[in-house]
């Protein structure tokens, strides 16, 4: 067993996707925006968020610290920086906590997040273990982001609405796609350690088609929906996943692993502009989160990260 210190129990959370979590949760109560900021009830549901969605990501790992292993990822768990039972109880910590302040708001937004809580274990926890399940994984991540996340945005602001799943349809699509790829680029680790996720099952080429056409629907609904906030980052990262489907599928080439890491990367940073651009407040936060970031990981495993090509 290695030897832990107090910051490896912050960043066992995995800031770098934790943000993802606040930019859909910040997207959803802009788009619900009526006229009223509530700062206040914002900043209380992006902290209880983070409880939520960092526990849900303990959980991930303790489950994953085989593949994690393999992978040579998320060295925490995998290469025994914090004993596992330590990362139990900070995970029920965490989501104790995240519970317990979603009181403060209504009897739907609560359920919404224990909707999160349950995906989050449905998701990593055998024997259901949505991760390990072709498509069903690539659905969960879908509805776990691009739904379940931006209605609980949604609900800071304005009541439970059936129409707000079109709104939030091209970013389910979106982040359909992109969880795709990312099982594309850990298909050989998840293969030796037998998971049968969607990229195992279907392989890489027809992953990365399926993935191609998805994005390209993400665009086609954020175009009608007249949604600016999705289309900029779909239509950018487009041509990247029109790369590696045409490379891998149609000319069964191969790519760089960089390009196929670039094409999951890239939407998340562009969300992550679009989301500053709407509160540039959060500027600070990113920054603040990078910097600490590399700091650590420089300081604790002599590595550069994050980097957009980095897996």
């Amino acid at each position: 067993m290695r030897r832990s210190n107090p910051f490896d129990y912050f960043f066992l959370l995995r800031p770098l996707i934790l943000i993802p979590s606040w930019n859909f949760l910040l997207i959803g109560a802009y788009l619900a925006h009526s006229g009223e900021r509530s700062v206040g009830r914002i900043i209380l549901a992006v902290l209880l968020y983070t409880c939520v969605m960092g526990g849900t990501y303990i959980l991930n790992q303790l489950m994953d610290r085989d593949t994690d292993r393999l992978n040579k990822k998320l060295f925490l768990l995998s290469e025994g920086y914090i004993p596992t039972h330590h990362a139990y109880i900070e995970m029920a910590i965490l989501w104790t906590v995240g519970l317990i302040l979603s009181a403060f708001f209504n009897i739907t937004f609560f359920l919404f997040v224990l909707v999160s809580i349950i995906l989050g274990v449905l998701y990593s926890l055998p024997p259901v273990k949505l991760k390990g399940k072709p498509l069903l994984d690539t659905l969960s991540n879908g509805v776990g982001y691009g739904m379940v996340n931006f209605a609980i945005g949604w609900l800071i602001v304005r009541p439970f609405s059936w129409t707000m799943l079109i709104t939030f349809l091209p970013y389910f699509l979106s982040i359909c796609a992109v969880f795709m790829n990312t099982t594309i680029v850990d298909r050989e680790g998840d293969e030796k350690a037998g998971e049968k996720t969607t990229a195992v099952v279907l392989g890489a080429r027809l992953t990365s088609l399926v993935s191609m056409v998805i994005m390209t629907g993400a665009v086609v609904v954020a175009f009608y929906n007249r949604d600016l906030i999705c289309l900029v980052p779909a239509a950018l990262s487009l041509p990247l996943f029109m790369y590696a489907g045409v490379h891998l599928f149609v000319k069964k080439g191969s790519i760089p692993r960089k390009i196929l890491i670039m094409s999951f990367r890239l939407p998340g940073m562009l969300f992550t502009v679009m989301t500053a651009l709407l509160y540039p407040v959060y500027i600070v936060v990113l920054v603040v989160v990078f910097i600490a970031m590399r700091v650590y990981y420089r300081r604790r495993f002599g590595i550069v990260y994050p980097t957009l090509a980095q897996g």
